[in-house]
């Protein structure tokens, strides 16, 4: 399956509504979203322009943190982690959170095939013998050129598009 990876909204809806396009024109069926959406009408839109799965972690930036969480449950397939998510996904272990460093420490405990993480608005990828740890960049460009990832689970890999 492929897999559209997103971190850092900052509620820019146009670009968030292009990387959603641009996902589905790709083929991916379900998104990971690794914080920083911002407010909740940015939840909405994400909620009713994309019919596939969703799962997705808070950032630094979402402060109505409950009001998020009652309004992702009332979302058919949307998954709020809460800070983390520890989950399957077609047969692949995925962790994601918004923080390098709590990403990081979860690929030192190990047993993930995937590991993502968000925040700095930088794309970057590693890949070891059996992991795969990847910020996708930011969809608001407010450091750089906007962009996201698709996370193929069929081979445990990843490529980066721009926005």
């Amino acid at each position: 399956m492929l897999v559209a990876i997103l971190s850092d909204v900052h509620d820019n809806i146009t670009n968030l509504l292009t990387a959603l396009a641009i996902a589905e024109r790709q083929g991916c069926r379900h998104l990971l979203l690794a914080g920083d959406i911002a407010t909740l009408s940015t939840l909405r839109t994400l909620r009713e322009e994309w019919e596939y799965g969703i799962d997705l972690v808070f950032g630094n930036n979402e402060w109505e943190r409950d009001a998020h969480l009652k309004l992702a449950e009332q979302f058919h397939h949307c998954n709020h982690h809460g800070d983390c998510a520890d989950f399957m996904l077609e047969e692949r272990r995925i962790y994601m959170t918004h923080y390098p460093h709590i990403a990081e420490q979860a690929l030192l405990r190990g047993g993930y095939d995937a590991v993502f993480y968000g925040h700095t608005h930088y794309a970057e990828q590693r890949i070891g013998k059996n992991f795969l740890i990847a910020n996708p960049g930011e969809i608001a460009g407010v450091r750089g050129e906007p962009g996201f990832a698709i996370y193929n689970t069929a081979d445990n890999s990843l490529r980066f598009c721009k926005i």
